[in-house]
């Protein structure tokens, strides 16, 4: 079932993690690149709950997307995603929306369960 769930992972996504860098002075958020994978984006569950959770990114409250970013079993563990890492779509799929190219998402939790078919990430999507 994992090699399913896979190959419906048509689009590219480039992971980034924060990290804070002192430029002229002042400490500012640098977005860096750790690596691109196949994914998707879902959207929620129709057997989920109809009570929309938020979470303030940036001082905006925002929906989550639970577990609306689909990454392969198969990443390493020492690259698996964190809270607060963002996802750009890079590179779309022949059967996907073309205007989630150059969206981003902030992963905002990392549920883990027993015989998963894919990591589902609960996340939010957000504007620089």
């Amino acid at each position: 079932m994992r090699g399913d769930a896979e190959s419906l992972m048509l689009d590219t996504f480039t992971a980034y993690a924060a990290t804070t860098q002192r430029v002229d002075g002042l400490n500012q958020t640098v977005w860096v690149e750790q690596y691109e994978t196949p994914g998707k984006i879902a959207g929620r569950s129709r057997d989920s709950d109809t009570d929309g959770r938020t979470v303030r990114v940036g001082g905006v409250d925002r929906l989550v997307v639970e577990g609306g970013l689909h990454l392969p079993m198969s990443i390493d563990p020492l690259d698996l995603p964190k809270v607060g890492w963002q996802f750009e779509c890079s590179a779309v799929g022949p059967a996907s929306d073309p205007s989630l190219l150059g969206r981003r998402w902030e992963v905002v939790d990392v549920p883990a369960k027993s015989y998963a078919t894919a990591r589902r990430l609960d996340v939010v999507e957000v504007t620089e």
